[in-house]
């Protein structure tokens, strides 16, 4: 088996590898699309444009938040926090709901040591990673 092949067959018996995280095999092409790790959206600057990739973690939409809903994306670097606002999840619904590997991009939002990702777009990366079998916890 390739080295992606053994972490796919990891992910599909116990949702976890210790071989690697599929996104590191993903990597070289985000990079050439400007994609940062989650590492990196830490070192962003508030306001600046950016946009990250990853797994879903988490969907939810608290009753409270007015009808946005916050992402937890996780990559091999670490995990990254989205703010997705209803207009967005509307015009991007079939992404936002259905994604197992999501792209988004949108503005840093810093509040010392808490970073979200404001975001204002979202694509669906998960066929570029068809054989992955990881599974959100969704609260929406």
């Amino acid at each position: 088996m390739s080295p992606a092949a053994e972490v796919l067959a990891d992910y599909r018996a116990q949702s976890l590898s210790l071989r690697g995280h599929p996104l590191g095999f993903l990597r070289p092409s985000l990079l050439r699309r400007g994609i940062r790790s989650a590492a990196e959206l830490g070192a962003a600057e508030n306001g600046q444009r950016a946009a990250v990739a990853g797994i879903v973690l988490v969907r939810q939409r608290p009753g409270t938040a007015k009808g946005i809903t916050f992402f937890t994306l996780e990559d091999e670097t670490g995990s990254a926090n989205l703010i997705v606002r209803p207009h967005v999840w509307r015009r991007c619904r079939a992404a936002a709901r259905n994604a197992v590997i999501l792209l988004a991009a949108g503005r840093v939002q810093r509040q010392g040591e808490v970073i979200h990702l404001l975001a204002d777009h979202l694509e669906d990366l998960s066929h570029q990673m068809a054989d992955l079998d990881a599974r959100s916890r969704d609260f929406c």
